[in-house]
């Protein structure tokens, strides 16, 4: 019977539970392979059950590993809480910062607002930041491994909080071999495409904006699905084709042309800052929050 559990150990397994990979788990925990494998053997021997099977390379959770892992994120949460509450009332501010943002606001926006945010801060803080699709921050915010995101396409999602952070539009480019002339939709169904891969906030306006005309990717002509807005721009300098980019990615790019499209109203999204309404935030990640919004409102500005 389970009398007493270490919380140490509880820690470890949360962070190999979220990576699935002993691997990728010794780059946040800062140890071997062999001492985190001893320690979650250790860590089954108290809860009297087997926590992980192998899959290949990929380590995947069982039953009760599930249902641990709910109730150890509360205690890992409590524990961060209880630790930045003790530093505010000694005078210290201290926490860590689990960032998430989806492409553009991840590689063009959020290094340098959070860097200066880091180094004005009068206290210890420690901000892990992760780059992925929409899809993927959402998932994470929800899962409750990212203490907020910054996403450009809204989902219906319960408990998640959103807030609007700023405007882009997405643009029709092209490698410059294409005329300097205006395009129909028609004309785009049958010109090479290069688009970014399933759950992209930027696929999705895309798809979106298409369905208004009756249409959809599959009436494209694909010839590329690609994971990052800069192996796009990488790609349309090497083959005559077209794709459909953020302002943020294509501002200042001396080669690629904009293309115009008749019929085919400007792509305009907003980006949005998402939470767990749910769960509380650090003292940390609530100040880093309002140095955002902040900044958003004064320094964002696009060409229509």
């Amino acid at each position: 019977m389970l009398r007493d559990i270490d919380l140490r150990l509880l820690e470890i397994f949360c962070c190999v539970y979220e990576k699935r990979s002993l691997t990728e788990a010794t780059k946040c925990l800062h140890a071997s392979q062999s001492t985190l494998s001893f320690h979650l053997k250790n860590l089954e021997k108290q809860v009297g059950q087997r926590l992980f099977y192998r899959r290949g390379k990929q380590l995947v959770p069982t039953t009760i590993a599930d249902r641990l892992y709910d109730y150890a994120k509360e205690l890992m949460e409590f524990k961060l809480r209880l630790i930045e509450d003790i530093g505010r009332f000694s005078g210290r501010r201290s926490g860590v910062v689990r960032i998430g943002a989806s492409s553009i606001p991840g590689n063009y926006i959020l290094p340098n607002l959070i860097g200066e945010f880091v180094s004005n801060f009068r206290g210890n803080i420690s901000t892990e930041f992760y780059i992925g699709d929409s899809e993927s921050v959402y998932r994470g915010v929800a899962e409750g491994r990212l203490d907020f995101g910054v996403v450009g396409y809204l989902q219906e999602r319960r408990n998640v909080d959103f807030v609007k952070f700023y405007d882009d539009r997405i643009w029709v480019v092209a490698n410059p071999e294409f005329e300097d002339r205006t395009y129909t939709l028609e004309d785009l169904m049958e010109m090479p495409l290069v688009i970014r891969e399933e759950g992209s906030g930027t696929r999705m306006k895309v798809e979106e904006a298409l369905r208004h005309h009756g249409l959809s990717l599959s009436d494209m002509n694909v010839i590329a699905t690609v994971g990052s807005n800069e192996a796009i721009k990488v790609i349309l300098r090497h083959i005559k084709a077209f794709s459909f980019l953020s302002n943020f990615c294509v501002k200042g790019d001396q080669y690629l042309i904009k293309l115009r499209v008749s019929r085919l109203e400007p792509i305009l999204r907003s980006f949005y800052l998402i939470r767990d309404r749910t769960r509380p935030l650090s003292p940390a990640a609530q100040e880093l929050i309002e140095f955002l919004t902040t900044k958003a409102k004064t320094m964002f500005d696009f060409e229509y």
